[in-house]
């Protein structure tokens, strides 16, 4: 599949300044996992104004997890749960929280599909570009899992958020390809696969290649 990047980058922390651009009634429920995803796209949002007319593709494995974990725990104690912190727990609260500060009313779309999230983030967004709209803001995005999901899962080894502005017309060309392998040798944390694919749009050269379990998905810039 084929598609153009017109800017992207990839953030490990929030950035308080950028932060000040939403309204502090929403600001003061961002999590550390929702303010990462909005410094994310306030940064190409500088730089891309139409950013606030562009749909969203949030892909996820674990979603706001520490928020979550937090409430599962509030349940064993027979605590009564908030209302707003269990709203702001489901995957697509964040973009709901974005959509609302960035005055932004195009389609929204969450995902979240295990170990293959931020591939399967990918196909997702290019196929809207390809099929449905002129731009798509992809997003990936995953925090390191509480402590208490050490024993089920070691991913990512880094907090951090990957936003790609994918344009059907213009940018750096990007070839996105999907083989099933009878072996999988390669094994990455998906913090360096998204880090790779950053320094390769950087560079404007190069091929990341990640393999999930016979499933191997590679990202090169033609």
């Amino acid at each position: 599949m084929r598609a153009f990047v017109a800017d992207s980058t990839l953030v490990e922390t929030e950035c308080r300044e950028r932060l000040k651009q939403i309204p502090a009634s929403t600001r003061r429920r961002l999590s550390s996992y929702a303010k990462v995803i909005m410094t994310a796209i306030l940064e190409l949002s500088e730089r891309h104004p139409q950013l606030k007319e562009t749909p969203v593709v949030l892909a996820t494995r674990h979603g706001d997890l520490h928020r979550t974990e937090k409430l599962l725990r509030e349940l064993v104690r027979g605590e009564v749960l908030s209302p707003t912190q269990f709203a702001l727990s489901v995957n697509n609260a964040v973009l709901g929280q974005y959509s609302m500060a960035a005055d932004n009313r195009q389609a929204m779309t969450t995902l979240s599909a295990g170990e293959q999230t931020y591939p399967l983030g990918w196909l997702e967004a290019v196929s809207q570009v390809q099929s449905e709209t002129r731009q798509v803001l992809l997003v990936y995005a995953d925090e390191v899992p509480p402590a208490v999901y050490s024993g089920q899962v070691h991913s990512p080894v880094r907090s951090f958020a990957h936003a790609v502005l994918l344009d059907r017309e213009n940018g750096q060309k990007l070839i996105l390809d999907r083989l099933v392998e009878k072996e999988s040798q390669l094994q990455e944390d998906v913090w360096l696969v998204a880090n790779g694919v950053q320094q390769m749009l950087d560079s404007c050269s190069g091929k990341v290649v990640k393999d999930y379990n016979g499933v191997r998905w590679s990202w090169h810039v033609a």
